[in-house]
């Protein structure tokens, strides 16, 4: 197996990465110029890196062309919902135009290439009615969720005019100690570990009573592989079915330090964002029935388990964290 991945520096790349390795393949990480590939290095050491800006389709087509993969995971994007109102441009190249030369390249190629995008349960943000499945109708409001939208068609176009093995992972919130501290759970997570240890005194946030279908993102990367093993390809919700409110995971939280009255150290307002449902919950029977994929962890193990991991960086900030489905440890 002869891998692409974009985005391979963030949460979902480095999980998938570190499997795929694990497995002999020969992996391709590509990177933002300047992002820094340093923790996923330590993670997958014979990984190659390659620095190319998904916004530059020249560079982005010689990219394909010279590496001449087997699979494609286009994990890589704009990821912030909230900021997308102000940089629509970028969304649109990034999360669109990105992915119609991928899909273009891929399609004129001498070997069929198999390509996995990476969607998002905000194709549905605009809804009143949950939960969500593969025929759902889409209702993006944001520019982030329109882009999203946009790709998911683009995916389903080249699927049955061109015959591609192409599929879209429509992914709701996935967590684990690996996610980016600019999200919530994870800010969470690493202000308890400081708080419990004295360094901070107070967590402040947003609305946190906005609800979100949360999941451990290993799960969700397994699924990402079991979609493009599979005999035909076909898009997916990937979800838990439950919807949890950031209190109840802040909650959780504290609870793993052994602090209980929680809410002396937060400091809550109202969100500003155009948008935001607490209807979002994905229904993932078809994953289940076709695919036989399940998440495995539970919703008050997702946040032990990220500030367990925190806590350990306190104490030592080179600290590596991982999954068993991700293979053996790195000495």
């Amino acid at each position: 197996m002869r891998v692409l991945i974009t985005g391979a520096a963030g949460q979902d790349g480095t999980i998938l990465a570190s499997h795929l390795a694990d497995q002999d393949a020969n992996i391709f990480g590509l990177i933002k110029p300047g992002t820094g590939a340093q923790r996923l290095q330590l993670y997958v050491p014979d990984i190659t890196i390659v620095e190319t800006d998904l916004a530059d389709t020249t560079g982005l087509r010689a990219t394909i062309r010279d590496i001449e993969p087997t699979h494609i995971w286009n994990l890589g994007g704009f990821t912030a919902p909230g900021e997308s109102w102000d940089r629509e441009q970028e969304v649109q190249a990034i999360n669109v135009d990105a992915v119609a030369v991928m899909l273009e390249t891929c399609s004129k190629h001498d070997h069929p290439i198999r390509f996995f995008q990476a969607s998002s349960s905000h194709i549905f943000e605009g809804t009143d009615r949950s939960p969500q499945n593969e025929n759902f109708e889409l209702s993006p409001t944001s520019p982030y969720a329109r882009s999203k939208a946009q790709a998911l068609e683009l995916v389903r176009r080249y699927r049955t005019e061109n015959g591609m093995f192409a599929v879209s992972g429509i992914m709701y919130n996935h967590e684990s100690p690996l996610r980016g501290e600019n999200f919530v759970t994870r800010k969470v997570s690493k202000a308890v570990a400081r708080i419990s240890a004295g360094l901070q005194e107070r967590l402040e946030l947003g609305d946190i009573e906005v609800a979100r279908d949360w999941g451990w993102a290993p799960d969700y990367v397994r699924a990402t592989l079991l979609m493009l093993s599979a005999d035909e390809p076909k898009d997916y919700v990937l979800a838990t079915g439950i919807s949890h409110r950031l209190s109840f995971f802040i909650q959780k939280a504290f609870a793993a330090v052994g602090i209980t009255d929680w809410q002396n150290y937060v400091v809550a307002r109202k969100s500003d964002r155009p948008v935001d449902t607490n209807k979002m919950v994905g229904d993932s029977r078809s994953a289940y029935l076709e695919l036989g994929w399940r998440h495995t962890v539970d919703f008050d193990s997702i946040a032990q388990r990220m500030v367990e991991h925190d806590l350990e960086l306190l104490r030592d900030p080179d600290a590596l964290w991982w999954d068993p489905w991700m293979g053996d440890p790195i000495n």
